[in-house]
Parts: C-alpha cells; structure tokens; sequence
C-alpha cells in the first residue's frame, strides 16, 4: 500500500516515534523531578501513539510496516527543547486534523480523534512547564 493515505499513515508513525525519542532527550534534560514524571507519561502517550497508528496501517495495508529509529536533533537549552517539542505537537496537531477525514472506518478515526487530543494535550502540558522554565 503506497497510496497517500498509506503514506500519510506511514508520516504519522514516523512522527510519534520521533516524539518518542525526543521525549527521551528532553527528560534526561529535565531539572525538576515533577517535570520528569510529566514528560515520562507523556512519552508512554506518544509509544502508545506509534502502536495504535501501526495498528491502523496494518489494517488499510494488510501488512504491516515498521519505522526505524529515529534521528532527532534539539537545542541544547531545555526550555529551547521545550519549544521545539510544542512546535512539533501543533504541527502533529494539524497534520492529524487533516489526515483524519480520510479513514473510511469508524473505529479508525475513533483512534485517531484520541491521538488527536492527546496532542492537543501534550502541547498544553509542555506549554505549562516551559512556563516555568522560562521564568
């Protein structure tokens, strides 16, 4: 399956496994305890993330497709990670607000509308600590 929506699926895992990774990076850079258990459960969110959209794909695809890891590159300041990780969720944001009109099954957009607000979430919960890292 090499169709758009089959690539755009494709995207989407790639983008959560790459939040996966970044969370990793920006934890280990996290200076507060609280902020650290914040980041981790958000991180549990986005694996969970990467297996519901395989899980997708392996339906419209009848095959499944796994994504290899990923690079990423952030900032070295943690607040200017921060930043990067917000940008990346309202990115994700509109990609999924996009992507999800075109998955004929019900039960398909159901999990999506989810991952979708997770994202809505996650970018207010990295919002809120980088609040208190900016001040």
């Amino acid at each position: 399956m090499e169709n758009s929506l089959g690539q755009e699926l494709f995207t989407a895992m790639c983008m959560e496994k790459k939040a996966v990774r970044s969370l990793s990076i920006i934890i280990g850079a996290a200076p507060r305890l609280a902020d650290r258990e914040l980041l981790l459960a958000v991180q549990r969110e986005e694996r969970r993330h990467y297996y519901l959209l395989e899980g997708i794909y392996e339906e419209a695809a009848g095959k499944p497709r796994e994504v290899t890891a990923a690079a990423v590159s952030l900032p070295k300041n943690f607040c200017d990670m921060l930043k990067t990780q917000i940008c990346d969720k309202l990115t994700a944001v509109d990609f999924y607000e996009k992507l999800l009109p075109q998955l004929d099954c019900q039960r398909q957009q159901e999990l999506l509308q989810i991952i979708l607000d997770d994202q809505k979430e996650h970018a207010r919960i990295l919002a809120g600590i980088y609040n208190r890292c900016a001040t």
